[in-house]
């Protein structure tokens, strides 16, 4: 696998910026993204960085690109995801950088040695990736690698645990979907169905040609223990 250009910006909610760069993300390894030194001297872990350089850090604004597919990107604080990010890509399927840095639905208290991970895959690599923001304040992620035709369901990417067994109770209110290298055999969005398989909350894939990035879109989805979130391919 390559080693690519990861980069972007998080912007607290009184202005401060942290940049951030690692020219080497390893495509297909969950990877860390630390602050660009080219502009603060060194290369930082993001929260420590942001902590020691500007104090009450709330992040409020973000956007991470890359120069192939981009599949997640988040916040990483304990072991849990604090913040899911919004992404774009360059020649890959992960869509365009315009509308980055975008506003995160529910600002956060940034601590020393949170850390940004992402997930970069070549242009070829099938993974399809969704991020939410629930009206509680948290955020997660879920993917699918599809092996062939019919219905895809995401799970989580710390667990592999369904949607329903991981946010059971809450309610979406905003998320983004990536669709990695399946423009050419998906046959529906993604839905968030209920226990009978009836859907109940729907978000498009962002276009891996096109110009925008993948940015939060406000939804209200109630989560119960048997909800699924899921698409589905012709291949």
């Amino acid at each position: 696998m390559a080693n690519v250009n990861c980069y972007g910006t998080v912007i607290s909610s009184r202005g401060a910026v942290v940049p951030l760069h690692n020219s080497a993300t390893t495509e297909a390894t969950q990877d860390e993204v630390r602050t660009d030194a080219d502009f603060v001297g060194s290369a930082q872990v993001f929260g420590t960085f942001a902590t020691q350089q500007h104090g009450n850090f709330v992040a409020a604004r973000a956007g991470l690109q890359c120069e192939n597919d981009f599949t997640w990107c988040y916040v990483q604080s304990a072991g849990k995801i604090k913040l899911a990010l919004p992404i774009g890509g360059g020649a890959g399927a992960s869509g365009g950088n315009c509308g980055l840095p975008a506003i995160l639905p529910y600002p956060k208290q940034i601590a020393s040695g949170d850390s940004i991970q992402v997930m970069v895959n070549a242009g070829t690599d099938r993974e399809a990736a969704v991020a939410v923001a629930c009206s509680s304040g948290e955020y997660h992620v879920f993917s699918k690698t599809p092996t062939g035709a019919g219905e895809q369901e995401f799970v989580s990417i710390l667990d592999g645990q369904s949607l329903g067994l991981t946010l059971q109770g809450r309610v979406i209110t905003h998320m983004f979907a990536v669709a990695g290298a399946n423009d050419t055999e998906l046959e529906s969005p993604v839905y968030v169905l209920d226990g009978s398989g009836v859907p109940i909350g729907s978000v498009g894939f962002n276009a891996g040609a096109g110009d925008c990035a993948a940015v939060y879109e406000p939804v209200r989805i109630p989560v119960a223990l048997n909800s699924r979130m899921v698409f589905r391919t012709d291949a």
